[in-house]
């Protein structure tokens, strides 16, 4: 008897145009990929403005004294900190590729938990997409995220 002998595996072709198919499929995949991070970027550095925002509200009420939330180096982007009296509470790392705005002088809150400049105050965050987060303090000092999310850069 003769026995048949069989082989396992793949063929070096089909190897090959198995590779070729999934670099065409990662190529298209990328750019999409690119897009959620950067929304996600985004999201993420907008929750924890809102969070040091919350923060420096809550230890302003609590130390009964002024608590302020300002920007690092020559913008947010650069990060922001927590402090009251020189003392830092909490600081924040650079969003990096991300753009940031609010007021230049950063914000304040008095013992009562209420902002020092009397109105609403717009934070943006903005990623090189175009996809933007907004928050939004309101004079009572409450920052809250805007619910929607934009991709074409406003907070309208």
């Amino acid at each position: 008897m003769h026995a048949i002998r069989t082989t396992r595996g793949f063929s070096l072709v089909e190897l090959v145009v198995s590779i070729s198919v999934l670099a065409i499929l990662v190529s298209l995949a990328a750019p999409m990929y690119e897009s959620v991070s950067a929304g996600n970027r985004a999201r993420s550095a907008a929750y924890s403005l809102v969070a040091a925002l919350s923060l420096a509200r809550s230890e302003a009420v609590k130390r009964n004294t002024s608590v302020s939330v300002a920007p690092l180096g020559t913008g947010w982007q650069d990060g922001w900190e927590v402090e009251t009296g020189g003392t830092r509470l909490s600081m924040n790392e650079p969003a990096p590729n991300l753009v940031l705005s609010g007021p230049l002088a950063g914000v304040s809150y008095q013992p009562n938990g209420r902002l020092s400049t009397p109105g609403f105050i717009l934070f943006t965050v903005s990623a090189t997409t175009g996809y933007t987060r907004c928050v939004l303090i309101d004079p009572g000092g409450r920052a809250t995220l805007n619910p929607g999310e934009r991709n074409d850069g406003s907070c309208a």
